[in-house]
């Protein structure tokens, strides 16, 4: 039982493991282009959901294609109306199984592609140059570790169906229908494969051992069961990412709902049908159909309804992160114009300037939070960039000036500047935790010299459009100077052995990041206060009412003042 308990956890721990380089991965990988794709794929809820049912056919795994949806979620490449169609048509692509167990007896082992994913994964992470490649890479390598974990799990469980007397349970009142479709649903729980517990039943009953409504239910609870998968995937995932989960949660649910309420009349349906096609008394083929039916029945039935169940799921796993991620200004309907677009990026880059720099003070704030607290905002704000580069990218400028044209790139360039800020900031505040915990004096008070100019300079950047550029300038040279100081002082200190060689490393990549963190909010202040100058400039040209610079537009779209410098979020 030990055995069984460690190689169960250790395949559980493997397909979590999975999940986080596959979304590494594609989020690597993702680039404009596979964006555009999968956008174009999922134009409507329909292509989507026939998206997700022809590739789940091919794969012969919902698990995988369920999986990999929510890893695209997770990376943000796929919003939720599209993630849920394909989720959705997915459901239906699965049924495959049965009829290729039910019409060839064909088994196909999709869990033994997990090695050459693997290898093909390490290959790209190894010798491809280019950073999309090795993305390519840490995705298949998070694929094959998927299928190879689900394999493990499976092997876990050997010998677990032949030990179920499924017989003994094969009433066909409704406490027999009850407890066949708990049945169904553990199995597939258990092993993580609905085409295994599909398979088990599909057997029984072409060898009498179940009637076939029994069997009907049971292969309902199988279907059921495919949600634990989703469920497993959405762990340390993003909210969005777990709404896809319990979207497919939902979807499996109401429809083994309908099929269960409606099962003599969906079986006389098959029945009647089986005759059609000709397949005449094979209980296999039947249950087969069956299983295709019913989800068929639960796509007519939701898929109409899939961006209100969007809605819907949006309101669930809130989180402060996706309220800063999400953007506030950008509208589709200004795409097609870009002067109004131009006004709106202005206000969005603002508000991340705004939320950079918070999150950026917040690295030198004693009490504010701790690095490991920083991370999903950090993300938060990159995921914003992605949001707002996507939108610019969209924006046709074929119609504008060749000066305002020119403007998108520096949009581009300070979202760029700004996300690298908020990506090195958990690493840039470990300083100020390594700081109490030194005891070396003259590299402690060095440290807190440099911390002090540092957020000096985070504090005038925080300004963006009203700092003077000369006092920027001197207290960049100070700073610049405080950090040749620290540095060494930490190297003296290091020599002398009166702080430890690791904990010297530490301090020293920290000051390092803290530095480049500073370079790269300095230079996105510059950047948006000469656009917002420029901006001004032509409102007055044009014979508008200038706008202030030294303000940004509130959530009501009016400016209000700005703060020097935010307070550090909490």
């Amino acid at each position: 039982m030990m055995i069984l308990t460690l190689e169960t956890l250790g395949g559980l721990g493997l397909f979590l493991l999975a999940m986080t380089m596959l979304t590494d991965g594609l989020k690597a990988m993702a680039g404009t282009g596979l964006r555009n794709m999968l956008k174009e794929g999922t134009h409507s809820n329909l292509r989507g959901a026939s998206l997700g049912a022809m590739i789940t056919a091919i794969v012969q795994s919902s698990s995988a294609v369920t999986v990999a949806t929510i890893g695209f979620v997770n990376a943000g490449i796929l919003a939720m109306p599209q993630a849920l169609s394909i989720v959705f048509g997915a459901n239906l692509g699965t049924t495959m199984t049965g009829w290729l167990v039910s019409l060839t007896g064909f088994d196909f082992r999709i869990e033994a592609l997990a090695l050459p994913l693997v290898a093909l994964g390490t290959a790209f992470r190894m010798l491809a140059g280019r950073s999309r490649f090795q993305g390519l890479g840490t995705a298949l390598i998070g694929f094959g570790l998927f299928f190879l974990g689900l394999s493990i799990l499976k092997d876990s469980f050997t010998g677990f169906g032949s030990q179920l007397d499924l017989a003994a349970f094969g009433s066909g009142d409704v406490r027999g229908i009850a407890i066949m479709l708990g049945i169904g649903f553990a199995i597939t729980a258990i092993t993580q494969s609905s085409s295994a517990s599909i398979a088990l039943i599909i057997t029984a009953a072409s060898q009498g051992a179940l009637s076939l409504p029994v069997a009907a239910a049971a292969i309902i609870g199988a279907n059921l069961g495919t949600t634990s998968t989703a469920f497993l995937a959405s762990f340390g995932a993003t909210s969005a990412a777990r709404r896809v989960a319990a979207g497919h949660i939902v979807f499996n649910g109401i429809t083994a709902i309908l099929a269960l309420a409606i099962l003599p009349l969906l079986i006389l349906m098959v029945r009647h049908a089986g005759d059609l096609l000709g397949l005449g008394e094979s209980t296999a083929a039947t249950l087969a159909l069956f299983h295709s039916l019913f989800n068929l029945l639960g796509i007519i039935v939701l898929l109409p309804f899939t961006n209100q169940i969007a809605r819907f799921l949006d309101r669930f796993f809130k989180t402060a992160e996706d309220d800063v991620s999400r953007p506030k200004y950008l509208d589709n309907t200004l795409i097609s114009m870009p002067v109004l677009a131009l006004d709106a990026l202005y206000q969005e880059v603002t508000r991340m300037h705004i939320l950079t720099a918070k999150l950026a003070l917040a690295a030198f704030t004693p009490g504010a939070q701790k690095p490991a607290g920083l991370v999903g905002m950090a993300h938060a704000v990159t995921t914003l960039g992605d949001n707002i580069s996507y939108y610019t990218i969209e924006i046709s400028t074929g119609s504008m000036s060749r000066a305002s044209a020119l403007e998108f790139p520096l949009v581009l360039r300070t979202i760029r500047y700004l996300a690298e800020t908020a990506n090195l900031t958990p690493s840039a505040s470990q300083l100020r935790v390594l700081l109490d915990n030194l005891e070396d004096p003259h590299a402690k008070m060095a440290l807190r010299t440099v911390l002090q100019s540092g957020h000096y300079c985070v504090s005038l950047s925080a300004e963006k459009a009203v700092f003077d550029p000369q006092e920027l300038d001197q207290a960049l040279s100070r700073f610049q100077g405080d950090y040749a100081a620290a540095k060494s002082a930490l190297l003296i200190s290091g020599s002398n052995r009166t702080i430890d060689i690791a904990k010297l490393d530490l301090l020293l990549n920290d000051l390092s990041q803290m530095r480049r963190m500073i370079e790269q909010i300095t230079k996105a202040a510059r950047t948006l206060r000469d656009m917002l100058a420029r901006a001004s400039t032509q409102s007055q040209d044009q014979g508008k009412e200038p706008k202030s610079t030294g303000t940004t537009p509130d959530s009501t779209g009016e400016p209000s003042p700005m703060p020097a410098s935010g307070p550090a979020p909490q």
